[in-house]
């Protein structure tokens, strides 16, 4: 069986080899490439483009991507820094495409634990270009992280309004809840569960929904049965791999959580959820070292970064007589 993301990939080659000397040819070759978990080969295809067009902003956001998901996150910063500065500077660039580079702006600050700054961005980008979901998925994740539930309310609301993902979905019916309506957050659950049928014919969503049920610890077979599906089309994707360990942890598949784990954290990524994730799997085989550095480094990145599990890693740390950021 041949899936789409191959295809896009044997596509995205095509497109490459057909106009060699377009800048967007290589970003999307690059940016598929990472999609299936091929990062030195990514890393390979952006690094020529970006030494022969100097400059472009899109081949810097593709850059900044890579080196994000590869454990330089201070680096992709700056290069996402310096695309927003170069497209904001043209007024002829469309204002979701300026939109674009602030919201990223704001994903990468938020991972580096610069809360304000990350959620600053994110409505700057909603200022330049009011209905870009994205933007709104990711204000309500930074709100409903710090628990600010009528933010995160208000901004998965609008966010789902637009594009109805099963992630924003997740946030409105958590701050629904939070906030004492429980009728309103189990209609709000009703309609992810709506989605995920669509999923299972059209396989729209899948991780998103993987992560939702296993974050809520609900519908876990489905979550495992997702997650594995998603890796079969992604393969060694780092956020395949890391949503397939904790489904198969959250349904007791321990070892099968391990092996994935360790594939999400290779590059030693510094999302705090991928390192809190990989902490408590190392944890449950015994691993305290591992599991202390791994929750330890959670927390350095953004010691905000979850409302349960960011506290969570600093009860452990601290039962095992570990300071904590």
């Amino acid at each position: 069986m041949i899936f789409p993301s191959a295809i896009s990939l044997v596509v995205a080659g095509f497109a490459l080899r057909d106009r060699p000397d377009d800048a967007n040819a290589s970003g999307q070759l690059a940016s598929t490439e990472m999609e299936l978990g091929r990062y030195r080969e990514a890393g390979a295809t952006i690094r020529r483009a970006v030494a022969k067009y100097r400059g472009d902003p899109g081949l810097l956001a593709v850059l900044a991507r890579y080196d994000e998901l590869t454990g330089r996150l201070k680096e992709a910063r700056t290069y996402l820094a310096r695309g927003a500065e170069s497209t904001d500077s043209v007024i002829d660039n469309s204002a979701q495409s300026r939109a674009w580079f602030h919201y990223r702006e704001g994903e990468t600050a938020f991972s580096a634990g610069s809360v304000d700054e990350a959620k600053r961005a994110e409505r700057d980008a909603l200022a330049i270009f009011p209905s870009f979901a994205p933007a709104y998925n990711s204000l309500a994740r930074f709100c409903w992280a710090t628990k600010d539930w009528p933010c995160a309310l208000d901004a998965a609301a609008k966010g789902a309004g637009i594009v109805p993902l099963p992630e924003t979905l997740g946030y409105e019916a958590d701050a629904q809840r939070a906030l004492g309506d429980v009728a309103g957050a189990r209609r709000t659950d009703d309609l992810i569960v709506a989605i995920e049928r669509i999923g299972n014919a059209y396989r729209v969503s899948d991780r998103l929904l993987a992560v939702y049920y296993s974050e809520h610890g609900i519908r876990l077979d489905d979550a495992l049965r997702i997650a594995r599906r998603e890796t079969t089309v992604r393969g060694d994707e780092i956020y395949a791999q890391d949503t397939l360990a904790w489904a198969a942890a959250m349904d007791g598949h321990w070892d099968e959580a391990r092996k994935a784990a360790r594939l999400a954290v290779r590059f030693n990524t510094e999302d705090p959820r991928l390192q809190y994730h990989a902490g408590i799997i190392a944890l449950h085989f015994g691993d305290r070292l591992e599991a202390a550095r791994r929750l330890s480094r959670a927390l350095e990145l953004n010691p905000h970064f979850h409302p349960i599990y960011a506290d969570d890693a600093k009860v452990r740390l601290a039962s095992a007589g570990m300071p904590t950021s």
